[in-house]
């Protein structure tokens, strides 16, 4: 029955075809640069892939190599981090040094003042002294000085003195330096 039913409606039935449009041939360039597009697409997702795949093995070969490179260079940096432990210990002891030598520049620097400062006083006191020395030697000499002529006049007054030798003027001007009597004169001062 239901073959029957079936056979009926063909009858009725409308065969339709599909029946390409008709293109232009700008319509007909576009579409078969699309279906070249299309292509080059589907191979660059074909090469893309490959290109992934070689270099997912060239990775994998660099970190073999890299995995090998760490454990050589493993007990490399186990040294380097004992000298660096080992520098920062020097360095520690270093800083501790330069401190208790800043200390003690300070405490040397502060003594060297004072013993500067008494010095200087002391200096002061001793120029005051000399200054003083040196005034009463001045006055001494003077008053030795007065005195000698004193003793020497009066000693000619008396006519115990010898007389004095008096030689021309003109013979000692013109005679060599080592005949001249060269004595020093004393000068008083008053």
């Amino acid at each position: 029955m239901l073959l029957f039913l079936q056979i009926a409606s063909v009858a009725d039935t409308v065969l339709v075809r599909n029946v390409p449009p008709a293109r232009s041939a700008f319509e007909q360039l576009v579409f078969v640069a699309q279906g070249i597009t299309s292509l080059l697409v589907l191979l660059l997702v074909v090469l893309t892939v490959l290109a992934l795949l070689v270099l997912r093995a060239k990775a994998d070969q660099l970190q073999h190599k890299l995995d090998e490179l760490l454990v050589e260079l493993r007990p490399m940096t186990r040294s380097a981090a004992a000298m660096y432990e080992d520098v920062r210990e020097v360095a520690k002891n270093v800083n501790e040094m330069v401190e208790e030598s800043r200390d003690t520049v300070k405490t040397v620097n502060e003594r060297v003042r004072k013993s500067v400062v008494t010095l200087t006083d002391r200096v002061d006191e001793l120029s005051g002294i000399v200054g003083r020395v040196n005034a009463s030697a001045t006055k001494v000499a003077s008053v030795a000085t007065t005195t000698v002529a004193g003793i020497k006049f009066g000693a000619r007054a008396l006519g115990l003195a010898r007389p004095a030798k008096r030689k021309k003027k003109g013979k000692l001007r013109g005679a060599a330096p080592e005949e001249r009597d060269e004595r020093p004169r004393l000068r008083r001062r008053d």
